[in-house]
């Protein structure tokens, strides 16, 4: 979402009119034996009306956001169209008050405003791609970003009337957690304060529609929300300020970032603080969480809750997920006991939430049974003290686990792939034909016909003294030719300045193609690549080439930041920038958050 003065200032922007693509998302109560892929496929129904013109998420880029948009200013926004603010607030109550999400409903407005309402806004950026909902009520949600990436949230009803949404704060995650499918995906990039926003506004509204109210939320999402810092903090105040969600409502989980626990004790909002420890002891806490070493280790890590408590004055939850034969037997559940003893956490300041596991395919562990959660619970209760409360499995039949659904759609896209592929291969040629280093005789091609061309070189230095159509020959490669592979070359490749963004985005589908991956082919008439959003790559913290990728790409982005300071410095000067510079200074924002993202990955 951007600012309303620079909505205004392109305000005036024609939107295209062509058909877009529209999804249809049918949602249905799940049978408990439908958590396979088949399930899914039947939750979801996708209907392309002309797959070549944009789609309705393309166009809502060059919407104002309704449902994010600080009421400021959207008065000002309306203001500038010609209406009285007033109508901001107007529209504000229908959406947050009344739980409206389609504009015609706005009764009180007048139909120009209503107009031009569709035309230049949207209520909400977050392209619903799939939503599944349980027997229990549970209701898991995957959407679709701008940039095409997936993120997911949940709500989930209880029966002393409680609603809780649980939200992502990133796009994958970096900390590598071998037990979670987000972990497993590995990371795409930050979300911004707005999205994280949206998806609390989203059920809050629609809550409100049907004369409820969001309760609780949890930042317990997709992503490590203290490796956001930022926007988490910044979407967690308009939650309490603008959606009346109470702080101490709102609970933020991370798996240990330590700075930024520290960090979160000097705000002056009490949200509550979750740590996901799982492991007692710093080698098994290693082997499962893999950022525990990354932060200091448990000493560290301990020493920053202790001081948390402290500090804040808070009661800090401990999340363990309990994984029969790792982590859920008596013994275990002693030597918790005797660390969080060992830093003088105080049993009334302390409270462990028992997480039955949910199984993912990327990892082979399997849920406690019943005995070994009640003895684990015995343990910590009777001999040390500490309040311990098993959580109760939602969404089970759904994979309403984090970042499950995600992982099911995934999956779902990678057989649809292979099946082109297959498909495809069909086309190819033999194996076993000769691929290099044939000479092939065109014979509508004459060299001697005219006395003004000279024979091509490649006949005069060959070795072959007879060469025929198919002659196997050699041949070396010439000294200008480009080598994709050199590290100094390749950044060349990535360089929007000298680079021509038709002929990338082609090499770039044709290499996704290879890889196994579906893409459309580059359109010519669309809009500038620009303007378009742009594919993230996922990295993991855990894969040393990704780091390595990161590292170069960090160096390069600190190059492009510093020249665009010396830039804007100039034109401070009085210096007038010519067009290939402005076009640099424009994507300082662009170059920031992927710096910010870069950086993530390399804490």
């Amino acid at each position: 979402t951007r600012s309303a003065a620079a909505f205004v200032s392109s305000s005036t922007r024609s939107i295209p009119s062509s058909s877009a693509k529209v999804t249809a998302v049918n949602t249905k109560k799940c049978d408990p034996s439908l958590s396979s892929l088949t399930a899914l496929q039947s939750t979801t129904t996708r209907d392309t009306l002309d797959s070549s013109s944009p789609t309705s998420l393309d166009l809502d880029l060059f919407k104002v956001n309704l449902l994010t948009l600080p009421l400021p200013e959207l008065e000002t926004i309306i203001k500038s169209w010609g209406f009285p603010a007033f109508r901001a607030r107007q529209i504000n109550n229908w959406i947050f008050n009344q739980g409206v999400s389609d504009i015609d409903e706005m009764s009180d407005l007048p139909l120009k405003l209503r107009t031009v309402l569709k035309e230049r806004a949207t209520i909400g950026s977050l392209h619903l791609e799939i939503e599944q909902v349980s027997n229990d009520g549970t209701r898991k949600r995957a959407y679709k970003l701008h940039d095409g990436q997936m993120i997911e949230s949940v709500l989930m009803p209880y029966e002393d009337g409680r609603r809780t949404a649980c939200i992502s704060s990133q796009a994958g995650c970096a900390m590598g957690c071998v037990f979670c499918a987000t972990g497993q995906m590995g990371f795409a990039r930050q979300l911004t304060s707005e999205e994280i926003f949206e998806q609390v506004a989203r059920f809050a509204s629609e809550l409100k529609a049907d004369g409820e109210r969001l309760s609780n939320v949890v930042m317990m999402g997709m992503g490590e929300p203290l490796a956001n810092y930022r926007n988490v903090i910044a979407a967690i105040r308009r939650m309490n300020e603008e959606l009346g969600i109470g702080a101490r409502k709102i609970t933020v989980s991370t798996v240990g970032v330590v700075p930024n626990i520290r960090k979160l004790m000097d705000e002056d909002i009490q949200v509550r603080l979750a740590l996901s420890l799982h492991c007692a002891t710093e080698e098994e806490r290693t082997a499962l969480l893999p950022a525990n070493k990354r932060y200091g280790g448990l000493h560290e890590l301990m020493t920053a809750i202790k001081e948390y408590i402290r500090v804040k004055r808070q009661r800090v939850t401990f999340e363990w997920a309990l994984i029969e034969g790792e982590n859920d037997s008596p013994e275990v559940a002693r030597t918790l006991g005797r660390l969080l003893k060992t830093y003088d956490i105080r049993s009334d300041m302390s409270h462990v939430n028992l997480i039955p596991l949910n199984p993912t395919g990327g990892y082979g562990g399997g849920p406690s049974g019943r005995k070994n959660v009640a003895r684990f619970v015995d343990v910590l209760e009777r001999e040390f003290g500490i309040s311990a409360t098993p959580r109760m499995r939602r969404g089970i039949d759904i994979d309403a686990g984090c970042g499950q659904l995600t992982q099911a759609n995934e999956k779902k896209k990678e057989k649809e792939a292979a099946a082109a592929i297959a498909e495809l291969s069909k086309f190819a040629e033999p194996a076993g034909l000769p691929m290099v280093g044939v000479y092939e005789d065109d014979e509508g091609d004459d060299y001697n016909d005219s006395s003004d061309e000279t024979e091509p070189d490649f006949k005069e230095s060959s070795n072959e003294p007879d060469l025929r159509h198919g002659s196997v020959v050699q041949f070396s490669i010439d000294d200008l030719a480009v080598d994709l592979d050199d590290e100094d070359g390749a950044d060349d490749f990535i360089d929007p300045t000298y680079d021509d963004d038709f002929e990338i985005a082609e090499a770039e589908r044709l290499i996704a193609l290879i890889k196994g991956v579906s893409l459309q082919p580059v359109q010519t008439d669309v809009a500038p690549a620009d303007s378009l959003p742009q594919e993230v790559k996922s990295t993991s913290i855990i894969d040393e080439d990704n780091i390595r990728d990161a590292k170069k790409r960090r160096k390069k982005l600190l190059k492009h930041l510093k020249a665009i300071n010396k830039l804007k410095d100039m034109q401070s000067n009085g210096k007038v920038l010519n067009e290939e510079q402005l076009e640099k200074v424009a994507k300082e924002k662009e170059w920031m958050l992927e710096l910010e993202s870069v950086e993530h990955n390399l804490m």
